[in-house]
C-alpha cells in the first residue's frame, strides 16, 4: 500500500467512524475504533499512518485534531513533534478562549515525547 492509499483509507475510516460517534452520541467511539485500526497496522504501514496522523495534528478541523493528538499521546508518535510545535506556535497566536486548552494539551503531549 502507498501512503496516498492509505491517507485515503484513513480519511474514509475516519469519516465513518466521526459520523457513527456522533449518530450514537458516543464521544470515545471514534479514538477506541481508530486505536483498533492503528495496531491491526503491519510496521510499514505503521510508520506511513504515524505520517498521516502527523498532518491531521495540523488540521483546520478540530475534531480530526483531536482525534489525532489522543493516537499520538496514546501511541507516542515521536515523528509529530514538529507538527506538534506548528500547532502550538499557531494556538499561542490565536485568540480563541478554547485554543488555550488545546495548547496546553500540545505542550503536555510536547514534553511527554521529549
Amino acid at each position: 500500500m502507498t501512503i496516498n492509499e492509505l491517507r485515503q483509507e484513513m480519511q474514509s475510516y475516519w469519516l465513518s467512524v466521526d459520523a457513527e460517534a456522533k449518530l450514537t452520541k458516543d464521544s470515545t467511539l471514534a479514538i477506541t475504533r481508530l486505536h483498533d485500526f492503528y495496531m491491526r497496522l503491519d510496521e510499514n504501514d505503521r510508520q506511513m499512518a504515524d505520517e498521516i496522523i502527523s498532518e491531521w495534528v495540523l488540521s483546520e478541523n478540530s475534531t480530526v485534531r483531536f482525534d489525532a493528538l489522543a493516537l499520538v499521546d496514546d501511541f507516542k508518535i515521536i515523528k509529530s513533534l514538529s507538527y506538534l510545535r506548528i500547532l502550538s506556535e499557531r494556538l499561542a497566536l490565536s485568540s480563541k478562549p478554547e485554543d488555550i486548552y488545546e495548547l496546553k494539551k500540545v505542550k503536555r503531549i510536547i514534553s511527554n515525547l521529549e
